[in-house]
């Protein structure tokens, strides 16, 4: 029995150190709140939050973000629940792009609640010359 539960634990560790990395770029990618304070979330219900979005392309070659998804993990001032965006937006070769997105989200309320920091789980999906990739990525923002 203990040979067996052995063999499983190391077949599980060989799975989980095998797991694959994205084989696209190294694409940077972050979120930055704007127009946002605490007192946006003191009162619950629908909140309309906008963000910031920066997309750094370091390779020599344009890409294409394609989609945008966006997920709260955990609890937090507001949630939003996993939104896929359509994006249609162009990175030139060895730059950077910015842009403004807007998500619809839910605010828990309360006084405590409203500057309770929230983690978003995104993922970007990219087209480019080599072949499509996505990557993900994780951003904690403090309202204010």
């Amino acid at each position: 029995m203990k040979k067996a539960l052995s063999l499983l634990g190391l077949l599980f560790l060989v799975t989980c150190s095998s797991s694959q990395q994205s084989a696209g770029p190294n694409v940077a990618i972050h979120l930055v709140p704007l127009n946002t304070s605490s007192d946006v979330f003191y009162f619950s219900g629908p909140i309309n939050v906008q963000y910031q979005l920066s997309v750094a392309n370091p390779t020599n070659q344009p890409i294409k973000l394609r989609r945008l998804e966006l997920q709260t993990i955990g609890s937090g001032a507001y949630a939003i629940r996993n939104t896929s965006s359509p994006m249609n937006v162009t990175i030139p070769p060895n730059s950077s792009s910015t842009f403004t997105i807007s998500v619809w989200g839910y605010s828990r309320g309360g006084y405590l609640r409203s500057t309770e920091p929230v983690t978003i789980r995104g993922i970007g999906y990219f087209d480019a010359p080599s072949g499509a990739f996505i990557k993900m990525f994780t951003e904690n923002i403090s309202p204010m």
